[in-house]
């Protein structure tokens, strides 16, 4: 019985090391992706984009966006969340990057404000 128990942690274990080792190559085509949170040149007219920003001060510096997306973020399960983070809308521009709202919460408050820019000169302006 002790042997079995033996058995049962060194499995253990080797699971958890398992679950935490990480992958250190992405397997892409060569071509890396900028990383999030580097900020886009002053050239870039995402430059002026900054969060706390909504919608209509975004659109009056880039335009129109390319494509947009809205997605629930898990905050939305959080019982009684009255956070304006429930939701985000992604702007994409093509050719420039992302940019991204905190767009309410579950009951329809909150205004939307972006949280986050992301400067993507390989950006397709398409939603994934």
């Amino acid at each position: 019985m002790r042997r079995y128990g033996a058995v049962v942690v060194t499995c253990g274990l080797a699971m958890i090391l398992a679950a935490c080792a990480t992958q250190t190559s992405q397997g892409g085509g060569g071509k890396e992706a900028p990383a999030v949170g580097v900020p886009a040149p002053a050239s870039s007219p995402l430059s002026k984009v900054q969060v706390g920003m909504n919608k209509k001060q975004v659109k009056d510096v880039l335009g129109a966006p390319t494509d947009e997306n809205s997605y629930s973020t898990g905050k939305a399960w959080i019982p009684f969340y009255f956070g304006n983070d429930a939701r985000r809308t992604s702007y994409y521009y093509k050719g420039m990057g992302r940019v991204v709202f905190a767009d309410g919460n579950v009951f329809g408050g909150g205004s939307p404000e972006v949280v986050r820019v992301d400067y993507d000169p390989s950006e397709s302006g398409v939603a994934r």
